[in-house]
């Protein structure tokens, strides 16, 4: 009876980070359909890469590595390469920064490949035999020392964003806002989550390291129910850091004049209708540097890039709403740029006052 006890709690436990992993997977998937550009696949690739970490954690708490020893670590390059593009996403992100990556970006992922050799082509009894005594021995020294540096390596990855971008440049009155307490939330566990785990590797704490495991799913379930709640924080944060960094103006050899045309000209071509459409290819398309229409837009609008374009996305969904009757809202959603339904309705809420379905209404009765 306690056997069948025990092995429940395991089934459970391996289901609830099971369940975690395939979550992340089929939201990369979905992600990578909808969003094909670099931004799209690096954030792709970190769901991926989080999902695998859930499901190697699912076997290893539960003691199923056993049975499939070579998946246990399986996940370590992936998470590493993950720590360093994330630092490039939440640049592109809150920085309207392009992503560039290069090939020594993928160093970490490699010399954790080379060191993980020895165990991936080695056979099931050594496998075992690292993954049950990685305290005892000095190749699982090394092993312990690559699942503290993934945890590391995204602490540091995110901690160096927050030091050079976020408490230089962030106001404090931005993070006192409604919009601003479901990101604080998700953005406090994962620091809980990393150094409950970091912890745990260091001091060799299996409770620790369990429940950082435990924590992941919550997580990510948690992110991808209130990511729309997250966008308006997001529009906040990249504002005030916007604000505070062009303080030098890069516009000195540009003239405002000559921008205003340029935009003039894109925006009556509907270039805003293009869901990909980014800080940086906009300022190609205006034969300027992204920084320079970044100020642009602060000095002459005193708002970013994405509430310009959201402003000529409403003005056309207004317009089609109204010529065309038949159409859906999803479909307008679509046609004026936005890759959401949702994200369309709380922009279009914010900037007329009223939802789309209520704005037409409200048009037939008058």
């Amino acid at each position: 009876m306690e056997t069948g006890s025990v092995s429940l709690n395991l089934l459970f436990e391996f289901l609830w980070m099971g369940s975690g992993s395939v979550f992340c997977l089929i939201w990369s998937l979905s992600n990578l359909v909808r969003n094909r550009n670099l931004s799209g696949f690096v954030w792709s690739f970190i769901l991926f890469s989080t999902g695998l970490w859930l499901l190697t954690g699912a076997f290893m708490f539960t003691g199923f590595y056993k049975y499939l020893p070579i998946i246990a670590l399986v996940h370590i390059p992936f998470v590493f390469l993950s720590s360093t593009l994330l630092y490039f996403y939440l640049e592109y992100l809150f920085l309207e920064k392009p992503i560039q990556i290069k090939i020594y970006h993928f160093l970490p992922a490699f010399v954790s490949v080379l060191l993980l050799f020895p165990f991936y082509f080695g056979s099931d009894s050594y496998q075992l035999d690292v993954l049950e005594q990685m305290t005892k021995t000095e190749y699982g020294s090394v092993v312990v020392g690559l699942n503290f540096g993934i945890k590391l390596s995204i602490l540091l990855s995110v901690g160096l964003f927050l030091l050079k971008e976020w408490i230089p440049n962030v106001r404090l009155s931005v993070f006192f806002t409604k919009k601003a307490i479901y990101s604080l939330i998700f953005i406090l566990l994962i620091w809980i989550d990393l150094l409950l785990g970091s912890i745990g590797f260091t001091f060799q704490i299996p409770f620790f390291r369990k429940l950082s495991a435990y924590l992941l799913p919550v997580l990510m379930y948690f992110y991808y129910f209130t990511r729309e709640l997250w966008a308006p924080f997001v529009s906040d944060v990249r504002d005030s850091i916007q604000r505070n960094k062009y303080e030098k103006s890069k516009l000195v050899s540009v003239q405002l004049e000559t921008i205003d045309q340029r935009l003039y000209e894109l925006m009556r071509e509907k270039v805003f209708c293009d869901e990909d459409l980014s800080l940086s290819k906009l300022a190609e398309m205006a034969e300027v540097k992204p920084g320079q229409l970044s100020e642009y837009f602060h000095k002459r609008y005193g708002f970013g890039f994405y509430q310009y374009i959201n402003q000529y996305r409403i003005e056309e969904a207004k317009r089609l709403l109204l010529e065309s009757e038949e159409r859906s809202i999803l479909s307008i959603a679509d046609s004026v740029g936005f890759n959401s339904k949702s994200t369309f309705n709380r922009v279009f809420l914010e900037t007329v006052g009223s939802t789309p379905s209520e704005f037409r209404k409200q048009s037939k009765l008058t």
